[in-house]
């Protein structure tokens, strides 16, 4: 329901009118009317009677320690926030439909397939073969390799984990006191940052680099890192920088939550990394997990201690994502997005939320430029070889427009149902609440496969596009993930707390159709920014792509550059066609000055 049952006063567009309800809804203590100067009770039932006017009640004054939202009686509060209705209930399990069976479809059916695929022996996995039992988790303790990868990934992953969970939060608090110019600023370059750093380019653009160069240092696992360090921390930037919007003065909360659910994630994506086999260079014996998983299934020689170690990989991704939704669950995460303010041309106040600071101390500011500057060269520095050659004329190579429709268009596909998926699920659980407060709990029937990409299910979606009996696929074929689940998270956290902040204006006395408006205008910018940053890590998807690569018909986006990394003209640009990220650039730009200094992520009761 758009607003509680109301009796008498003022109608309910009036702004001046207190928040109140019908005393017949009110919780027992409050339906006692109050007692006359003689002693005697105005009535048996509190309710108001017909045949006399209705005197209205004067506003309630103002809390002097107001924080914006109204300040209600804690009963009614109370009241407010659990109220739920059976069509609310209805609706809300209905949509979570949508997201369940592609759960099913995309993760939870491959999960038991790829189990029963580790139990089997010879040379193809889809076609008639023996059932050998443990037997293939046998081999891979005793050959010892899954384990060695394991372990050469700690290092790398260790230092993911700083710079994303610790550099980039503590970059955001001096960046979040450094005033609103330089924070602008770092939202417009780490957003740009994040963008830029596509692996299928920066990979292949630091192999040519070393060729041309005739260095003799091959590439490293911590190479592979620091390709990974615009994103990691560009996004550990912008996450932390909301998380302080969020924060009220004096307390950290939100950025302890959302730097530990950023460790979580890091240390899944590090333990899936995987490159080029050509690119990669790895030292010499040692292969990550996901690059074991691929050479068994792509050559078809080892599909049962393939898929073995996929299981095993899977049980530590699921307890990542059961330990990160247990985090953001308990910590009652959300995302709020501040209304854009009202100002007169010559208004020069601060930002709109008032717990940004209104101006800027000079010590911080210096403090500030200082870690912006540090970080911003780190991670650029990785970029260099990309950028040298992300003008090459491509005319003479591939053809660049067939290359976007090949590796851009069928993760356009996957895109196109993954998100509205994932969004009506956000809605259902963090707008409709079909559990009342106890929704976030439904998060946890999808955790398990929180950080799961398409490695370890790779046996089982390669099953799927396969003929009878093959193992190998000729053509392109969109990714798997019928749902985008990391985003079913975020538009929970983001619906949940538009809808407190829609609740908090009804009961101000706000229009249900203004607040409804508000709702949708606040909710869409972040809509179309998942949309776009899931088809950049769909199209970047660098094992499904080579996993069904054949000749020129694979959806790789590097094919050319893997193909003549010796020619003048290396192919890079395939890697981020410029058209598409000259869209990316100013769609990040518009949202860093626009929107992302308006977004809020809270955690606690409130």
């Amino acid at each position: 329901m758009d607003q509680p049952p109301r009796a008498g006063g003022p109608p309910p567009s009036s702004r001046s009118a207190p928040a109140r309800i019908a005393p017949q809804y009110l919780p027992s203590p409050n339906r006692n009317p109050p007692l006359q100067p003689d002693g005697t009770s105005t009535g048996s039932t509190g309710a108001i009677s017909r045949n006399q006017p209705e005197t209205p009640s004067e506003p309630a004054p103002a809390s002097p320690r107001s924080t914006g939202r109204t300040d209600l009686d804690p009963l009614y509060s109370t009241l407010l926030q659990n109220q739920t209705d059976v069509g609310r209930v209805i609706l809300g399990l209905i949509l979570l439909t949508a997201p369940v069976i592609a759960a099913v479809s995309a993760y939870l059916l491959p999960t038991i397939r790829t189990i029963q695929l580790s139990r089997i022996e010879g040379l193809s996995v889809f076609g008639s073969a023996e059932t050998v039992g443990p037997a293939n988790y046998d081999d891979v303790f005793a050959n010892g390799a899954f384990a060695e990868g394991l372990t050469s990934l700690i290092g790398p992953t260790v230092a993911m984990i700083f710079a994303g969970a610790v550099l980039a939060p503590l970059a955001a608090l001096l960046l979040h006191r450094a005033g609103p110019r330089l924070r602008t600023t770092s939202h417009i370059v780490w957003s740009l940052t994040a963008v830029a750093f596509a692996p299928a380019a920066l990979t292949v653009a630091w192999l040519i680099d070393r060729v041309v160069s005739e260095s003799d240092r091959g590439a490293s696992l911590y190479d592979w890192a620091g390709l990974s360090s615009g994103a990691v921390v560009g996004l550990g930037v912008l996450a932390g920088l909301a998380a302080m919007r969020g924060t009220e003065t004096g307390k950290r909360s939100g950025l302890l939550v959302t730097a530990c659910l950023a460790a979580f994630a890091i240390a899944a994506a590090g333990l899936q990394t995987f490159a080029y086999s050509i690119v990669g260079d790895l030292p010499e014996g040692i292969e990550t997990p996901v690059a074991q998983i691929f050479n068994g299934l792509y050559s078809g020689i080892s599909p049962g201690l393939s898929t073995a170690m996929s299981v095993l990989l899977m049980a530590i991704l699921a307890a990542l994502g059961v330990g990160a939704a247990l985090v953001f669950i308990a910590a009652r995460t959300r995302i709020d997005v501040i209304p854009a303010p009202d100002r007169s041309p010559g208004d020069t106040r601060g930002d709109t939320d008032p717990v940004d600071p209104a101006s800027a101390r000079p010590r911080a500011t210096v403090l500030g430029l200082v870690a912006f500057l540090l970080l911003l060269a780190a991670v650029g520095f990785y970029l260099l070889p990309w950028l040298a050659r992300m003008g090459e004329d491509t005319r003479e190579g591939a053809d660049l427009w067939l290359a976007i429709r090949r590796t851009w268009g069928p993760p356009l596909v996957t895109t196109a149902v993954a998100l509205p998926v994932a969004a009506l699920g956000g809605y259902a659980i963090g707008a409709l609440r079909p559990l009342g407060n106890a929704s976030r709990w439904l998060l946890l029937l999808f955790a398990p496969w929180l950080f799961i990409g398409s490695g370890p299910l790779g046996a089982a979606n390669l099953e799927t596009v396969a003929g009878e009996g093959e193992y190998m696929v000729i053509g392109s074929f969109p990714p798997r993930a019928w749902i985008a689940i990391p985003l079913l998270f975020v538009f929970s956290a983001l619906f949940w707390g538009l809808e407190d902040r829609r609740r908090a204006a009804l009961a101000q006395g706000a229009e249900p159709g203004a607040t409804r408006l508000a709702f949708l205008n606040a909710a869409w910018p972040m809509t179309g920014l998942m949309g776009l940053v899931l088809l950049l890590v769909n199209a970047q998807d660098l094992f499904w792509q080579q996993l069904t690569f054949q000749d020129m018909l694979s959806s790789g986006p590097m094919i050319s550059a893997l193909e003549n990394l010796e020619l003048e003209q290396s192919g890079v640009a395939l890697g981020f066609p410029v058209p598409l990220l000259i869209l990316y650039a100013l769609a990040a730009t518009a949202a860093a000055i626009w929107y992302l200094p308006r977004l809020a992520i809270r955690v606690g009761k409130g």
